[in-house]
Parts: C-alpha cells; structure tokens; sequence
C-alpha cells in the first residue's frame, strides 16, 4: 500500500519534526498541513504542502483528500477539541484515514489539558476510524529551552518540588511517530515516549552543570508565588500559563509524569535521547555569556531565592 500522511500544524513543534524525519523517505508522501505558507521552510520530492485551518473546516476537505494516514496535533490552548474533531469529521467525509493522534503520557487530573485531549479521544474512538496514540512525556525543548534566558543567571525556578519527569526529545517522539507511519500492526495502541530516566529539576539542574561547567541552581517555589512571577515577568495571559505550564508542573510536582519506558527502543531499535546528550546538542542556547549588569542580576537573584527556596539539588 502506499502510504501518504498528512501532518497537522506543519509548522509546529511536534509536525515539523515528523516532516524532517519522513523528508526524502521514497516508502512515504508526506503532506504538510500549514496556515501560513511563508513560514514552511522545508522542501523534498516527497513533500507537498496544503494551506488549511482547523478553525475553518470548509478548509479541511482538500488537505485530507486521499491520504492513508493524519498525524493529528494542534495548537496547546483550550481549542485543541475542537480542532482536532474538524478534521477527524473531514476524514470520515473523505471515506477515512488512520489517525495518529498526539495525546501524552503525563496523567494530568481535572485540568483543562485533559479535558480537551479527553474530548478528542472520545471523539475518535467513537468514530470507527483507525487509530493510534502517540504519547510522549514532557518534551525537552518545551520544558528547557524556555529556561535559556534564566540560565544566564545560574539558575532555574519552578515549583514540581523533587517530582520526577521522563523528559522526551522531540527528535525521539517524530522518528518514533515514523516508525509508526511506515509499519503495520499499530492500530489501537498508546506509544507512551519517554527519555532513559526519569528527574525532578534537581537533577535537570544537575546535569546542566556536568554539561555546562558552572553550578546551575534549582529553586524550587510554592505554586501562587511562581505563577505570579511568570505572569508579572512573562508575555502569556493567566490561560496561557494553566494549560502551557502550571499544569505540567503540577502534575511533575504529584508524581503523574514519572514515567519511563522503553517504548521508543521497541519501534525504533534505538536508545532513546539522554538529557546531557540534547543539552549537548543544544548547547548554544545555554551558553549566552552573562554581562556585567546580568551578573549583577544574577547576584541578587541568588541572595533573595537561596534563602527562602533553597537550591541544593538531592542525589539522583
């Protein structure tokens, strides 16, 4: 049979790493799903792309016409629902594709993540469609790169306490999700994605010193007092902050992203991305040199946050 799958949000994090991965591959077509062609970048003799909006269903109808597979993601905000069922409704009309939908092995509990990520299931697995689930834990690049600025100062702050995560690369859930588009035998399985071992940002602090060469200090903070400082210091609404961060790290806090398994060994043969192998992939973003008024910063950061939040990272 041949395979052509069509990757939603193409210019996002989790489309546009599964289009790298599947570029050039003569076993597949690929098609990417973009709103705004002048930002997709990548090009192949098996990549077409489609202008389409999961706003706008009418849109929906030519990007999954014909294709045999739909890596099925949207945008991380209280839409995702609603989104994704547009095109699952554009499938069916289109005689049906399988859907590798991206869920999430990290348990969230009564937030707004779960419910839309809930709703969508229901929604798929009320379809008759075929499907599968990719389900990374927590993701470096989301979880870290935003941490790059900070580091500047030495330090890292948050408030999941000594709760562990099984941080995923991103590269690793995109050539996880090829094997999937390329093999048989996946319909109606959750591929839950992890990194090699599970750390609280203790440890994360502690491997970007091993890698980086300078004490990197975690401090951890209660809930409200991090969510003020991010919502005082940040550019994202109260919204923004609960279903891309507070959630997330309350869930690391409680212990429901602990998770690591060797699922992404199982379908690619490979061990999965270790995090002072990405830091050192990523190293430039982490590098930034601190100027004279950084380091000034950096100073009294550590004076107000060593005594109220600690820093000292536990052995993992």
């Amino acid at each position: 049979m041949e395979r052509e799958v069509l990757v939603t949000a193409g210019n996002g994090m989790f489309g546009h790493a599964l289009i790298t991965a599947l570029l050039g591959d003569e076993r597949v077509k690929v098609r990417a799903m973009v709103r705004d062609r002048d930002r997709f970048k990548l090009e192949a003799p098996n990549l077409a792309v489609v202008v389409a909006d999961m706003d706008a269903p009418e849109t929906l109808a030519a990007a999954v016409a014909g294709v045999t597979h739909v890596f099925l993601t949207a945008p991380m905000d209280a839409h995702i629902a609603a989104r994704e069922i547009a095109v699952m409704e554009a499938v069916q009309a289109a005689g049906g594709a399988h859907i590798l939908k991206l869920f999430g092995a990290v348990r969230h509990e009564g937030d707004e993540l779960k419910a839309e990520h809930g709703a969508s299931l229901d929604h798929l697995k009320a379809s008759g469609l075929p499907w599968t689930l990719i389900s990374p834990n927590s993701v470096m690049e989301t979880s870290l790169l935003a941490y790059a600025e900070l580091l500047k100062f030495d330090c890292v702050m948050g408030m999941s306490g000594e709760g562990k995560v099984g941080l995923v690369a991103a590269e690793d859930v995109a050539l996880a999700t090829r094997a999937v588009v390329l093999g048989d035998g996946h319909e109606g399985r959750n591929y839950e994605l992890t990194g090699p071992a599970a750390l609280s940002l203790y440890g994360v602090c502690n491997v970007f010193s091993q890698v980086l060469g300078r004490r990197i200090h975690y401090y951890d903070m209660p809930e409200h007092e991090f969510a003020a400082m991010m919502l005082e210091h940040g550019d994202m609404t109260a919204e923004e902050l609960e279903i891309g961060v507070l959630c997330h790290l309350r869930a690391w806090r409680d212990g429901r992203a602990d998770l690591v398994t060797d699922t992404y060994t199982k379908l690619t043969g490979e061990p999965p991305t270790a995090l002072d192998d990405w830091i050192g992939d990523h190293v430039d973003s982490f590098e930034a040199k601190p100027g004279f008024g950084d380091r000034i910063a950096g100073f009294f950061i550590h004076q107000k946050y060593a005594r109220r939040h600690g820093g000292e990272a536990p052995e993992e």
